[in-house]
């Protein structure tokens, strides 16, 4: 059936393009070729016929007949079944803009507005019409893309987005360059052998094909303790807190050929590639796939965004393309608000805040997608391949559509965020800097002096690990001495008359009472000497002598006892820590934020503020509210290291570290204004150029192509309705106080007041003829 669809396809693209312009032969020429009637039932959105008369020119086929007549037949051949193209075109702009919208619930409401009863053929037969119209809709659009010169495979991921792609000469350069996103999602499964029947492949703009994906599947090797590939790791444990970055559990690899995609998307919303993971959680084969195809199209200073940047570029330096993502400079960045579950030493690396050239941006984009693909779950798992691709590339591409058309908005409302940002925060740091003349507050070195600091003391020595260890050793060792010495002591039993009995000596319960006490002291010699030979080897690895051991008044001693005491607080700080982020990160995604976690974090506190007393210097006792309000995991991070005198350091100051934070806002503040004075350009010059383009080509199509022209006409005027807004949005950007970039001279203004009512014009002529052909 597919391949008789295929065959009809040029025939039924020309026939939709004559009854959508109304370009059809005249009435008398049409009615003397008529050979006959056929009759069909037409569904429509508010009505139907069961018997509707279609003409029929000789040699015709039938659905070129009837898509002459605005309908769409359910088989190739032979149709008895037809679907208005407006009920069609309905559910088309509703799937597009709430993907959770089944076919199935849209043929039951038409069995309603037509008064009959639902059966489940129709809409097989609906989804069939409408797979046909999606085909329609793709092939006319390959002819407007060869028209304009957009046919290119890599066209789409060049000229993504206006504000991030289309450049512009003499305009400052940006590091990094670009600003992007990608991240996975298991929710968009796919059921295994799901729609086996059909072997169609969908040709989507987005997909990167699989080969080049798998070309990475051996690019991160086995470690011990771990299963293939699927996890990224690094030092500091970053990856562990985002489940998203380990491999699915057994079963649903099982039931599931597909276990979600993997997204890229620009700083704008707008979509640039999507990865199937197959079979697999987060593999490090799909970004590494991504970064690859994003290099290969744009080129040098990239910066990405993960929300496991940091262990992901350990990866990347150790793969397959290591030499070439170096010669491009791509920067890895963690997304903003992953950011506050990494280790603070992570942040002073990767967090946008710290960044330069990063701007504003949090790197979230992905999450937001995600938000909103999620609608599309419930009706892409358990159809086929072909459909799957279908109805994801339906979604992004209605996404990417409103994307476009917010863009002039985003940058708008980003220009008067940051210019907000530099006027309050400018003041507040100034005010601050007055209280503290005597102070020197470079919050620049500060985070430079921190992560220092926290690279010195992220491991801990090795002998003082030993030393502890010998201090505890040597305590046990203590413990078990004594209880040697008690239970020898306990060895002289005293015996009466009633502990023997007449001609055997010993009774039973006195003889069993030596060997219990003998047996005691021998297990407990045993265990002296077991613990004995732990201490000297030891002792062999410190190099002390067996003469010089250790006691409890030696200094070495209590230093180590301090210092154990010390490790115990830090157990307790990031067992404190932990409980904190499950509840921040896990249960505040089910709207749990207060299930069940309340008594762990308070036995917790409870453990820390015992411990946090004995500390020298003392560290603060912290309340349950106080603790509940560490906005990132770094706040845990300053507690731990008294030993090293972290009090003293100015970047410890709870309010220099608010200020600093301001300041490096501030910092980014200034870098938006930069990338929006180039967006904003960028963004112009595309739609003044895309306005003449357009144009241009439709009308010299309008002679040797009609249909054509009458339909890049039509984009023309859709196209024309947006940039009016964006054309509008920049003029606000322009006469906002701060804004600093180019003020070019704007096509509207050129044109006047009348362009604009001529638009308006044409705008309502379009909205009374669409209602006009809905009605008819």
């Amino acid at each position: 059936m597919h391949s008789a669809w295929d065959a009809q396809l040029p025939s039924l693209v020309d026939a939709y393009l004559l009854w959508k312009h109304r370009l059809a032969t005249a009435p008398e020429e049409s009615q003397a070729r008529v050979e006959h009637d056929f009759h069909v039932t037409c569904v429509g959105v508010f009505d139907s016929d069961p018997r509707f008369a279609v003409p029929q020119w000789h040699d015709e086929l039938a659905n070129v007949s009837l898509i002459c007549n605005g309908l769409l037949g359910c088989t190739p051949t032979s149709p008895e079944l037809t679907i208005t193209f407006q009920c069609l075109e309905l559910y088309h702009q509703l799937r597009r803009r709430q993907s959770s919208f089944g076919i199935q619930a849209y043929t039951k409401v038409l069995c309603v507005l037509h008064g009959v009863t639902y059966r489940p053929h129709f809409r097989d037969q609906f989804s069939m019409a409408f797979d046909v119209y999606l085909t329609i809709l793709r092939a006319i659009q390959c002819c407007i893309n060869q028209a304009l010169c957009r046919d290119n495979p890599n066209w789409h991921l060049q000229h993504y987005c206006p504000a991030c792609a289309f450049k512009q000469p003499g305009e400052p350069v940006l590091v990094p360059s670009s600003l992007k996103a990608m991240d996975g999602n298991n929710s968009a499964k796919w059921m295994d052998h799901a729609g086996h029947a059909d072997h169609r492949v969908f040709p989507s703009t987005y997909m990167i094909p699989r080969a080049d994906v798998d070309r990475f599947k051996d690019d991160v090797r086995t470690r011990a303790g771990q299963c293939g590939n699927a996890e990224h790791r690094d030092d500091g444990g970053c990856a562990d807190t985002w489940q998203a970055a380990s491999a699915v559990d057994e079963d649903a690899v099982k039931v599931f050929e597909q276990t979600g995609i993997f997204l890229s998307a620009c700083r704008h919303g707008i979509i640039l590639t999507c990865a199937e993971m197959l079979c697999s959680g987060e593999l490090a084969k799909y970004p590494l796939a991504t970064i690859n195809k994003l290099i290969s199209v744009h080129g040098n200073d990239q910066a990405i965004g993960s929300d496991i940047g940091c262990s992901l570029s350990a990866t990347l330096a150790a793969c397959s393309i290591a030499q070439t993502v170096r010669a491009a400079n791509v920067q890895l960045v963690v997304n903003a608000f992953h950011g506050h579950a990494h280790n603070r030493m992570c942040q002073l690396q990767y967090h946008p805040l710290y960044l330069p050239g990063t701007g504003l941006e949090d790197f979230e984009t992905c999450e937001r997608v995600f938000s909103s693909s999620n609608a599309t779950v419930a009706l892409i798992r358990h159809v086929s391949h072909y459909h799957y691709v279908q109805y994801l590339e339906l979604h992004f591409s209605q996404w990417d559509t409103d994307k476009y058309a917010e863009l002039s908005c985003f940058l708008l409302n980003n220009y008067k965020q940051a210019v907000r940002l530099i006027s309050t925060n400018t003041a507040e740091l100034d005010a601050y800097r007055a209280l503290h003349l005597h102070e020197n507050l470079d919050f620049g070195s500060w985070a430079a002096e921190e992560l220092a600091y926290l690279k010195a003391v992220e491991s801990e020595p090795k002998q003082d690990t030993l030393r502890v260890t010998y201090v505890d050793e040597l305590e046990k060792l203590a413990k078990l001495q004594n209880a040697l010495q008690s239970s020898q002591d306990d060895n002289f039993l005293s015996y009466n008359q009633l502990s023997f009995t007449p001609g055997s000596g010993l009774s039973h319960v006195a003889s069993a009472a030596t060997k219990q006490s003998h047996a005691a002291r021998r297990g407990a010699e045993h265990r002296v000497r077991s613990q004995q030979d732990r201490v000297k080897d030891l002792e062999e690895q410190l190099g002390i002598e067996p003469t010089d051991r250790w006691t409890p008044e030696m200094r070495k001693y209590v230093e180590m006892c301090e210092y154990s005491r010390h490790r115990q607080f830090i157990c307790a700080v990031e067992e404190l820590e932990n409980l904190v982020v499950q509840r921040l990160f896990k249960l505040s995604k089910a709207n749990l934020a207060s299930t069940g976690y309340k008594l762990p974090v308070q036995h917790a506190l409870e453990r820390y503020n015992k411990l946090a007393m004995k500390q020298s210097p003392p560290r603060p006792v912290l309340q349950y509210n106080e603790v509940l309000s560490y906005a990132t995991l770094g706040d845990f991070d300053l507690l731990k290291h008294s030993r090293h005198e972290v009090l003293a350091r100015p970047w410890s100051n709870t309010m220099h570290r608010q200020m600093a934070v301001k300041y490096f806002k501030l910092l980014r503040a200034h870098e938006e204004i930069n990338w929006l004075n180039v967006e904003v350009r960028q963004l112009q010059a595309w739609i003044d150029n895309e306005t003449t383009e357009i144009k241009q080509i439709a009308a010299e199509l309008s002679a040797q192509s009609p249909l054509l022209s009458a339909e890049l006409w039509a984009l023309f005027y859709r196209q024309q309705c947006v940039n009016i807004q964006h054309q509008l949005r920049l003029q606000c950007i322009y006469d906002l106080e701060g804004y600093s970039g180019v003020r070019p001279v704007i096509e509207h203004e050129r044109g006047g007041e009348d362009e604009d009512e001529e638009a308006e014009g044409d705008e309502a002529q379009r909205l009374d003829a669409c209602i006009n052909v809905m009605l008819c």
